[in-house]
């Protein structure tokens, strides 16, 4: 079987390079800084999973480049998890609807990496 293509959208170099390194024993990961960049990457090569982060050049960016994503018939069944740190940046929780935020998992930050890999692999299929 071929390698399956991750996106991680995030603007944290910290969090992206340790993010990789816990992915990339299984997939192969490209990365984009923000949303604008990321949904560039898909045009040009559409991964099997995009890894989203919410906060990046402005608050709700990474919502925006979900809604983009699920209102394009190109990309509307692309696999979407969201990360974001907002609970711990605002002190508060965030419930999420599936209706603004159309992903298939929402994940807080940090996330251990065993969590990681579990919810990558159900959300491919694996």
């Amino acid at each position: 079987m071929a390698e399956r293509t991750i996106l991680l959208v995030d603007d944290d170099d910290v969090f992206v390079e340790a993010v990789s390194a816990v992915l990339e024993g299984r997939y192969r990961v490209r990365r984009a800084a923000n949303g604008t960049e990321g949904l560039r990457m898909i045009a040009e090569e559409r991964p099997d999973l995009v890894i989203l982060d919410v906060m990046m050049d402005h608050l709700s960016e990474g919502f925006d480049v979900a809604r983009k994503l699920r209102n394009d018939p190109a990309t509307a069944d692309l696999p979407i998890i969201m990360l974001t740190g907002v609970d711990q940046v605002y002190n508060l929780r965030m419930e999420v609807d599936e209706s603004w935020v159309p992903c298939d998992r929402y994940l807080e930050k940090p996330v251990a990496p065993g969590e990681l890999l579990e919810q990558v692999s159900e959300v491919l299929g694996e």
